[in-house]
């Protein structure tokens, strides 16, 4: 299951945004004294203290930013939207999850395609933490403020647009293995993975996702 990956991710990103406040109390000698005040508790025997102040300090950076929190949509509803079959391959799992951090959500389905060797999932993330998404989606898919386009013998890269949405693809000509992915409505993320498949199949299987219906929830969750 995800659940371990999506928390990683979110206490990365608060990390981040704690590290960017941290600094920022530091440029001026009117704020030097609230940061070392904050953050004085490390120093200190009292390991509870300094999680406490750690959280905090985490959730003020969060605020500070100016990042829209964002409900984001119930997995669930996410996982209607994955194909009941995709390149002759009947789905034979689906799961999702919704984890949370210091304020932040993300939630996420995916599907599983599995036909002895050929093997197909798709994934379907909620980046909702954010209005726009993007920043967030870049702690998981550096590929959106990439531009790539690379090809060999054995394999390519590149990025490109799908459907109109800005997309990523990957895929090893030798290994028979790759992936598709592409950022619809700067807040979702979908990704389509293949082993033992053309690459044909796995843009193929963009098609069977709907995404208007998926574009159609972006707005979800937003705060007024």
């Amino acid at each position: 299951m995800t659940k371990f990956r999506l928390l990683f991710t979110l206490l990365i990103f608060s990390a981040i945004m704690w590290a960017c406040s941290g600094e920022k109390a530091n440029d001026g000698n009117e704020n030097e004294g609230n940061y070392t005040e904050e953050n004085e508790a490390f120093d200190s025997e009292d390991p509870t203290k300094a999680m406490e102040n750690a959280v905090k300090g985490m959730e003020n950076a969060f605020e500070e930013s100016g990042i829209s929190k964002v409900e984001p949509v119930n997995f669930r509803k996410l996982k209607e939207l994955l194909p009941e079959e995709v390149a002759g391959i009947d789905r034979t799992n689906a799961e999702g999850e919704k984890a949370g951090a210091m304020g932040m959500k993300i939630s996420k389905a995916e599907g599983g395609y599995d036909d002895g060797d050929k093997k197909i999932n798709i994934s379907i993330t909620d980046m909702g933490f954010m209005a726009s998404g993007e920043l967030g989606a870049m702690m998981t898919a550096g590929w959106l403020m990439a531009d790539i386009d690379r090809e060999s013998d054995t394999e390519m890269e590149r990025t490109t647009k799908i459907k109109g949405y800005k997309g990523y693809e990957e895929y090893k000509f030798d290994k028979k293995s790759g992936k598709v992915s592409l950022f619809v409505g700067d807040r979702f993320i979908v990704e389509i993975d293949g082993r033992n498949i053309e690459l044909d199949d796995l843009r193929e299987t963009v098609d069977e996702i709907d995404l208007d219906e998926l574009e159609s929830m972006k707005d979800e969750g937003k705060e007024e």
